[in-house]
């Protein structure tokens, strides 16, 4: 992967994933608002935007980190974890417990030992396999799940200025897609994030988000910015190309032409 070749994919990628969304947005039966009558082009433009503001996840950030992925020689797995259909209870058990443990910050548990504690309990299952399994629960999906050298990466993007309640919510993601893998591949290799794509402080995102992400802990359950982009390119600084090509986007007009063109 090259600046130049990261560059362009981007740029493809950004572009394809707002026509899709806008073309979409423009298709549905609007719901008529007297500004309709005065401002219509505009009105349907702020209707974009916002709708683009609340599924950046979906819309932009996981395809893009999935091309860049691919680029960089990784298999992007397009099904969905499943969880076992009635979870034994020494794992349901174990989950539960270190939940509660790392809720309470109390110091017996970490990232680290959360996860080899999910693998240790889920070895037995190397002797007695589960049987069934199903969709995983509303909540536990997984955005974008990677595979390289035999280990395979979850990640999901998260709004960069989450409330406070939430990094807790977070944590009992991750664990639970480690329970979910391990109960059906105990003899494999995984690894998850909760991803923020992008930094929008003037300092370490970790001192200003609320309570410094705990009980999510950074770096082993929680990526920021590079950590991630630099990841899926194999590049260094990768989210400066990425605001390079936003620019030169914005420079260009070429995307804002195209959405002109839609709304006439």
């Amino acid at each position: 992967m090259t600046r130049q070749k990261t560059k362009e994919i981007i740029k493809k990628t950004v572009k394809k994933s707002i026509i899709d969304f806008a073309e979409k947005s423009l298709n549905k039966k609007p719901k008529f608002q007297i500004l309709d009558l005065i401002i219509p082009k505009e009105r349907k433009i702020r209707s974009i935007v916002g709708g683009l503001e609340t599924s950046l996840g979906t819309t932009l950030w996981e395809p893009l980190a999935k091309a860049l992925a691919l680029e960089n020689g990784f298999e992007v797995i397009a099904q969905n974890l499943e969880c076992p259909v009635n979870m034994p209870s020494n794992l349901s058990n174990t989950l539960q417990t270190i939940l509660d443990e790392r809720k309470r910050n109390s110091g017996v548990y970490d990232a680290i030992s959360s996860h080899s504690e999910i693998v240790r309990v889920c070895q037995s299952f190397l002797k007695r396999p589960i049987d069934t399994f199903e969709s995983a629960p509303r909540g536990f999906g997984i955005d974008i799940w990677l595979k390289k050298d035999n280990v395979n990466y979850f990640f999901d993007t998260k709004t960069v200025q989450p409330n406070i309640g939430q990094y807790s919510k977070f944590v009992e993601q991750i664990l639970n897609w480690y329970s979910f893998f391990y109960s059906r591949f105990p003899d494999q290799k995984a690894q998850a994030r909760i991803v923020f794509p992008y930094n929008p402080h003037q300092d370490i995102f970790w001192n200003k988000t609320m309570g410094k992400g705990k009980p999510l802990e950074r770096d082993n359950e929680g990526w920021v910015e590079n950590q991630f982009w630099d990841f899926c390119s194999g590049l260094d600084d990768t989210y400066s190309i990425i605001v390079e090509t936003f620019k030169e986007l914005n420079d260009s007009n070429e995307l804002g032409a195209d959405l002109y063109k839609m709304l006439n």
